[in-house]
Formats: C-alpha cells, sequence, structure tokens
C-alpha cells in the first residue's frame, strides 16, 4: 500500500472508530447484557461471536477507566485503544515534519508479521481470543 493511501485509511478509521465510540457512548447502555443485540455479521451468521467481539465495550470501559471490565469485555481492546490514540498523533507529525516514520513502521510490521514464528503465536492470541469470546457469551 503506498504512503497517501495508508495515512488517509489509517485517519479514516480513526475517526470513524471515535465517532462509533461517542455513538455507543451516547445511546448504548454499557451495563446492559452483552450477549444481547450486537451489529457483528458474523455473529449473526454463525450464532458465535468473533474475535473482536466485545472491543466496543472494551474501549468504553477504558475510556471510564474500568480496566477489569475492558479486559473481561475483549483484551484486543487495549490494543485498539493504544493504536486510536498513537496513530493520529503519529501521522499528524509525520505530516508537519514531512516523515514518513509510520509507513516505514507500517512496512516493518508488515514483513515481521510475514515470519512463520511471529505469525504463529500471534494468531494462536487471537484463537485464544476467540476461545475466551465463544466461552463468555455462550455460557
Amino acid at each position: 500500500m503506498k504512503k497517501d493511501r495508508l495515512y488517509f485509511f489509517t485517519m479514516l478509521a480513526t475517526i470513524a472508530g471515535y465517532a462509533w465510540l461517542a455513538w455507543n457512548e451516547k445511546y448504548s447502555n454499557m451495563q446492559e447484557n452483552t450477549a444481547g443485540t450486537s451489529l457483528c455479521l458474523f455473529r449473526h451468521v454463525t450464532g458465535i461471536p468473533c474475535p473482536s467481539c466485545g472491543t466496543t465495550h472494551a474501549l468504553l470501559a477504558l475510556s471510564h477507566l474500568h480496566i477489569a471490565d475492558a479486559f473481561y469485555f475483549n483484551p484486543i481492546g487495549f490494543i485498539l485503544a493504544f493504536a486510536m490514540l498513537i496513530l493520529p498523533v503519529w501521522i499528524i507529525r509525520d505530516a508537519i515534519t514531512k516523515q514518513d516514520s509510520f509507513y516505514v513502521f507500517y512496512r516493518r510490521l508488515e514483513l515481521l508479521l510475514s515470519k512463520r514464528w511471529v505469525a504463529i503465536p500471534f494468531f494462536v492470541l487471537i484463537a485464544c481470543n476467540w476461545i475466551w469470546n465463544i466461552y463468555k457469551y455462550t455460557s
């Protein structure tokens, strides 16, 4: 992916993420049953949660500094929260300083994740998270 496209889509995704969180903060009740309504297409089709189910609740819990609740909803929320805080600042900094440090990082990360010794543990962690989601939402 070219640099300009990566920066554009990363910023667009981050803005969409913040808008989604704001909408959920205003219109959804975080205390409601988390096994209730869901917009997850995978969950609607299969009846089981996807690995990222609960991430919105996790981010909302983190925004209220409810760390244990965030971990319960979905540990992936911590990674996403970090990315949503850091990436816009990083991209704006690159734009101001006319650098491409985020792009270089992205390319190196892409290369690193293509290595089997990194990819396999990464997918094992995602699978463990998925098992956790299935267990907590179906028990």
